[in-house]
């Protein structure tokens, strides 16, 4: 009853600015809202560095903005304008919006139920002369999740994407918070501190960096020179693998992530990614941030060497190639190095040539690497908003792993990068459309994977030690309990108000993973309102 009243309380609150407002502040990673906007920013006309999100607003994205939402404004949204507690002209303002996501589903699987899932909060924004933001985020919600999610919580004490689960009568209640403040002296730089997610990347997954796990305090500079980006991102995480799931048992561990864009010219664009993953005090040393990663302008290995440290390095690089005489077309891709040593690649294809030689060695288990490729088609076909992606993600056997699972890369019990781990190999399409106020997608996953089996660590698991793999050679794709998931979602929706990303929906999702063990299935259809400020994963 509290959180219908929470609900209701938070209605009459709703803003018609959300998303877009003021300059300076950061735009929703929110996919649905993101798809519009990119296909301008990706026309020939703009210089903008896609794979660097969240957005920050500028007046360049505030013209295209406001475009989108006079495509699907009526003169009725106009009554809804109820946030805007301060505005002084065009340069402060002071706002509290109501959040929402309310959705009731019905789960037809092993054992049939309904489920209830509200989820209320609130977001405060001040807006200062267009160079200084503050914005905070909370959310609360008591919810039944379908039955994969239930999985995931029990194993791991955490709701995917939001933090800790605790046990209700509903099912797991949860508490989410983000925020930060954010100040641009110029056009060159941005300065933030806070509590929020960063994803780097142009694809639906990101390899370097993604959005998938809870928020984390951070310190981010952006420099914007020229036709370059930099990014020197600073976090502070979580390993949250301790049994007692106790929050005095959680243990520290930073991160440094450097990321540098490039657009070479208006249809190619090339970036360079590294970070770095240590853990902070555990039971055998105290250690804390390590000041020397706190340069900004460095490469990690020599500095990690000189250290006399193993922390958790890596390396990576992605690309983008817009085609055809609008730019409405693009191949994107990324490449990530958590190990590399030449010879060792080779070896495969050297055992290739030579299949019958037993000499050969092939396969180490260090060989940590992962591989995208994607496309993205904007008004395909000449049809005005109707949007296709798709892309192949593959990630070898224990990449993102560590000797110390605290100096995995992940944070909050998930992944920082693909929400599979490692040791798979996922294609994923998308196909959307928006006419005014109506968004229709629909989603088709595949994915292959192998899980531990018999207490061996196979390398999909990027909880588990690296130390414990138990083949030094002949490693490969999908080894272990070999698993393939299908997942395919269709969901059609309505802006009740755009501005403020309201969104009402319904459809259904098909859920389907089978090995030589289990065969475990899943239909799901849903119904709901939703703020859209934040994306939330299920197709995993």
């Amino acid at each position: 009853m509290r959180i219908f009243c929470f609900l209701s309380f938070a209605f009459c609150l709703l803003p018609s600015i959300l998303s877009f407002s003021q300059t300076n502040q950061n735009l929703t990673l929110f996919r649905e809202r993101n798809l519009m906007l990119e296909k301008y920013l990706n026309g020939k006309d703009y210089n903008t560095h896609t794979s660097l999100r969240p957005f920050i607003n500028s007046s360049e994205l505030q013209v295209i903005s406001d475009s989108i939402q006079m495509s699907m404004k009526r003169r009725s949204d106009t009554l809804l304008r109820s946030s805007n507690l301060m505005q002084n002209g065009s340069r402060n303002r002071i706002s509290v919006t109501g959040l929402f996501d309310a959705c009731i589903g019905y789960e037809q699987s092993t054992k049939s139920d309904t489920k209830l899932q509200p989820a209320g909060g609130l977001m405060f924004e001040l807006n200062l002369k267009e160079k200084i933001t503050f914005s905070s985020t909370f959310i609360s919600g008591n919810s039944a999740f379908p039955a994969h999610i239930n999985t995931f919580i029990n194993y791991t004490d955490v709701v995917p994407g939001i933090g800790s689960a605790y046990l209700s009568k509903n099912g797991f209640s949860y508490q989410y918070y983000a925020g930060y403040l954010s100040y641009s002296p110029n056009k060159t730089f941005n300065f933030q501190a806070g509590k929020d997610k960063n994803f780097f990347g142009d694809g639906y997954r990101s390899l370097f960096l993604s959005d998938v796990s809870n928020s984390y305090p951070f310190l981010k500079v952006s420099t914007t020179v020229w036709k370059l980006k930099y990014v020197s991102l600073f976090t502070w995480m979580k390993d949250v693998t301790n049994p007692s799931h106790l929050k005095k048992d959680f243990l520290n561990k930073y991160g440094t992530f450097h990321y540098i864009s490039w657009n070479v010219s208006k249809r190619f664009n090339v970036a360079l990614f590294e970070s770095i993953i240590w853990q902070g005090t555990d039971s055998n040393r105290v250690r804390n941030y390590e000041v020397n990663y706190l340069n900004p302008v460095i490469f990690f290995r020599p500095v990690e060497y000189s250290l006399g440290s193993s922390d958790n390095a890596c390396l990576g690089a992605s690309f983008k190639i817009k085609v055809g005489e609008r730019y409405r077309q693009q191949f994107y891709g990324q490449i990530i190095l958590d190990e590399f040593l030449l010879k060792e690649v080779l070896a495969i294809f050297k055992k290739l040539a030579h299949p019958t030689d037993p000499s050969i060695k092939y396969g180490w288990w260090a060989n940590k690497q992962g591989l995208q490729f994607g496309f993205k088609s904007f008004d395909l076909f000449t049809m005005k908003n109707l949007i296709f992606q798709t892309e192949i993600n593959a990630v070898r056997p224990y990449t993102y792993t560590h000797g110390s699972v605290q100096q995995n890369y992940a944070h909050y019990n998930q992944p920082l990068a693909h929400p599979l781990g490692a040791n798979f190999a996922e294609s994923v399409s998308f196909l959307n459309y928006q006419h005014k106020k109506w968004l229709f997608e629909t989603e088709f996953l595949y994915a292959m994977y192998g899980k531990d089996e018999n207490g061996k660590n196979y390398g999909q698991n990027i909880f588990e030690s690296y130390s414990t793999h138990p083949n030094e050679y002949g490693n490969k794709f999908f080894q272990g309990l070999k698993t393939n998931l299908l997942y395919t979602k269709l969901k059609i929706g309505y802006y009740f108000i755009p501005t403020a990303n309201l969104i009402a929906e319904a459809g259904v999702a098909v859920r389907q993973e089978k090995n030589s063990v289990s065969s475990v299935g899943s239909n799901f259809i849903f119904i709901g309102i939703k703020t859209g400020i934040m994306n939330r994963y299920s197709d995993f």
